[in-house]
């Protein structure tokens, strides 16, 4: 898959651009608030109908314009497609592939991105790295998202039974039903997330040994609220949490918290055995994520038999040239991919097919 054009009408800081990128790699260049990453935006939003940003997407639209439009042709499985865009400055989105509409959350081309912020996914909160995983999950495994919203909601009113028993305003045998509930959505979702794991996990490695060079070895590992080994099957993962939950409620009732389940699970991220969290250094964290962003798109090509595009915001600011040219090196001849940066890059891999553009008061231009 690989963009064509992009056409802008009021979107940020762009009044109107229409831009045929590289169809290999495009390293965007420009200081700061020029629109690098506005550009990363439009096309994030003209493939999926909603912004990496914000979740108010009416913020997209440029100062007192009445809408905004989002246009981009690509290459989707051999055909030319186009999606349009349009919002309002109210809101209000309309969407369209070809001729068809599209729901304002139908993602049919999904690209994968990478910004400074997803730094989060190793040194944030577990609840940075749940949304994440999930969230990946929604997108490869048809259904997972009904079991996680069927699962978070008996959470929810389990937890206010919970209170309420705490209260002395019900009794703990009401929890039974909404145990078994819980434990067979909680352990659909636990499965589901342990079976993706442990197939990005070897890619993941293999592609963090290829940007490190072999200097570091990375490690990710599910931490989980149950005695798990990570090679249990639904069934067995069922049986784990009925196990644990009758012999906490007490201990819930305290809390007035269900304090077993997937809801409360992490990701650990290490290097050399150390937590990355505490140990690694702004560079290392970088190359864990760029390396999970990487595995994310072979596992979507393995699931779907196409790459989605890449867009990597800022990326190479922390990288020393080693990490960088292996990072271009990785995607080289496979994927097309959208690299901003605030100062020309300095590349040395010579077999690498990119072109490099400049950013300049709303407009794109080519570097000779």
């Amino acid at each position: 898959m690989y963009i064509k054009r992009i056409m802008l009408e009021n979107f940020r800081n762009y009044h109107f651009l229409s831009w045929q990128p590289h169809d290999k790699i495009n390293i965007i260049v420009g200081g700061n608030a020029l629109g690098k990453t506005n550009l990363l935006e439009a096309i994030f939003f003209g493939l999926t109908g909603s912004s990496f940003r914000t979740s108010r997407e009416k913020e997209t639209v440029l100062w007192n314009a009445s809408h905004s439009r989002v246009e981009i042709q690509l290459i989707w499985h051999d055909q030319q497609v186009t999606i349009r865009n349009t919002l309002t400055s109210g809101g209000k989105i309309e969407r369209e592939l070809n001729t068809r509409k599209l729901k304002k959350r139908e993602q049919p081309v999904l690209p994968v991105i990478f910004t400074p912020d997803h730094l989060t996914l190793v040194k944030g909160s577990p609840r940075e790295r749940r949304r994440w995983l999930d969230g990946e999950l929604c997108l490869l495994y048809p259904g997972y998202d009904q079991y996680l919203k069927r699962y978070l909601q008996v959470v929810s009113q389990r937890n206010g039974l919970l209170q309420r028993i705490r209260e002395r305003l019900a009794h703990i045998e009401e929890l039974f039903p909404w145990d078994e509930q819980l434990a067979v959505y909680g352990a659909r979702v636990t499965a589901v997330r342990l079976a993706m794991l442990s197939r990005l996990a070897p890619l993941f490695r293999e592609i963090h040994s290829d940007i490190s060079q072999s200097r570091e070895k990375p490690g990710i590992s599910y931490f989980s609220t149950l005695p798990l080994t990570g090679t249990e099957g639904e069934k067995e993962i069922l049986g784990l949490f009925n196990s644990r939950l009758s012999s906490r409620h007490k201990e819930e009732v305290a809390h007035g918290q269900t304090l077993t389940g997937p809801h409360r699970d992490d990701l650990f991220f290490s290097i050399n055995g150390y937590d990355a969290r505490q140990y690694a250094s702004q560079a290392q964290q970088r190359t864990i994520v760029l390396s999970l962003k990487l595995a994310q798109l072979e596992l979507s090509y393995r699931e779907k038999g196409e790459y989605p595009v890449l867009l990597l915001d800022d990326v190479l600011s922390e990288l020393d040239r080693t990490r960088r040219e292996q990072l271009l090196g990785r995607v080289r001849g496979l994927i097309q991919v959208f690299i901003t940066s605030s100062t020309l890059p300095d590349i040395h891999e010579k077999n690498i097919s990119s072109m490099i553009f400049t950013i300049a008061e709303g407009q794109i231009k080519s570097l000779p």
